[in-house]
């Protein structure tokens, strides 16, 4: 997604023109994993999977395939698009997989659902997540509620230390964006979250994710609230919590952004 402004006002961040990166983007789609694979490794059944580095910078792969992939308009409406990136199983994630990426807006907001089809003839590790990137100014508050806050480690990797989740900041208060750069999942989240500001309120509802990535910089660059259904790294760290999709079988999440202006 390019941008996503309601009533003239930015909700998601607009992606500038002549950028082409998914970073810059308002949001992609994370398929099929989410977060970071430490050092590209793990096993599952009867493979051993090794993935390359997938971004300058960073010792281990994120976010999967989908966000740098091709991917081919199937439907394309006045108010909804409809968009496929299939995956053959070759290379270095051994699975076949189809993926669907909806994007829909109506009178209330926008809706955003991921459906992926696992077409390997074995059971398949399938994790999906949303990145959307939403606006950011120096009153925002940012409200929701989880069970705990996983700790990082210097590459942004899950330690074994576990924390309140509101160690960091009152996010179930809301809570002005800390001075210190929060990079961190949320387990047990309660799938709905609120961004406040002088521009009214955004409210984030997501289905079918039980965790929720924030990405928030000291430099005020950027606010993320990312839906995954799964923690990071747990082909590795918690296999079985890693969402399994047997053959022909889908597995889906999705996403409601609604807005209101002051």
């Amino acid at each position: 997604m390019a941008a996503l402004e309601y009533a003239g006002l930015p909700v998601l961040r607009s992606m500038a023109e002549g950028a082409t990166h998914p970073l810059e983007s308002a949001c992609f789609p994370l398929i099929p994993y989410c977060n970071r694979i430490a050092d590209g490794k793990f096993g599952f059944g009867s493979h051993q999977v090794s993935i390359a580095p997938n971004f300058a910078g960073q010792h281990h792969p994120l976010h999967g395939l989908g966000w740098l992939s091709a991917w081919r308009v199937v439907r394309n409406e006045a108010a909804s698009v409809l968009l496929e990136h299939a995956h053959d199983g070759c290379d270095e994630w051994p699975w076949a997989y189809v993926a669907h990426q909806h994007i829909a807006l109506d009178s209330n907001g926008c809706t955003v659902r991921l459906l992926v089809q696992n077409l390997s003839a074995e059971p398949a590790p399938i994790g999906l997540g949303l990145h959307p990137y939403f606006r950011r100014g120096p009153d925002t508050e940012v409200t929701f509620e989880a069970a705990a806050m996983l700790g990082v480690d210097a590459e942004f990797l899950p330690t074994d230390e576990v924390f309140p989740a509101d160690e960091i900041a009152a996010w179930s208060l809301g809570t002005s964006l800390p001075a210190v750069l929060v990079d961190n999942t949320f387990s047990g989240w309660s799938g709905t979250a609120q961004i406040a500001d002088r521009l009214g309120a955004i409210t984030v509802r997501s289905f079918g994710t039980p965790h929720c990535h924030v990405f928030a910089p000291p430099d005020g660059t950027a606010l993320c609230i990312e839906p995954v259904n799964h923690l990071p790294d747990a082909v590795n760290r918690a296999p079985d919590q890693m969402p399994i999709v047997q053959p022909g079988c889908a597995a889906g999440i999705a996403m409601r952004i609604e807005t209101i202006v002051a």
